[in-house]
């Protein structure tokens, strides 16, 4: 998901969406960073479109079972960049793109009104 603004000067809804997004996002990405840490074939994943899937769930089976025997995570180097290149529209996509937009502010909304009401 997109955030509506990064810099913070969106509407108190808007924030409050976007702050909580950050927080479930980086979650997700020091996850992915260390699964790419502990297992260098996640890095490229040179290894045919059918065999995907299935080499991320390898990986990440091995990684719980590393966890359940207490090895120690992976020294983390440099930085992994996960955002990727910017995400360019294509024509045929826009009604989609919208109806993201649309699901993201309604999203939004409904977490604003939660988090207001259970004050």
């Amino acid at each position: 998901m997109t955030p509506f603004n990064a810099k913070g000067t969106g509407s108190p809804t808007q924030n409050l969406f976007d702050a909580m997004l950050m927080k479930g996002r980086s979650a997700v990405v020091d996850a992915i960073r260390l699964l790419k840490g502990r297992w260098k074939i996640l890095q490229n994943l040179d290894v045919g479109i059918n065999h995907v899937p299935q080499t991320i769930v390898a990986c990440c089976v091995l990684h719980n079972l590393c966890q359940i025997a207490r090895e120690p995570e992976p020294v983390m180097g440099k930085e992994l960049d996960e955002i990727g290149p910017a995400v360019r529209i294509l024509e045929r996509e826009k009604s989609l793109y919208y109806q993201g937009q649309n699901l993201r502010h309604a999203l939004a909304d409904d977490l604003h009104e939660r988090l207001s009401s259970a004050r």
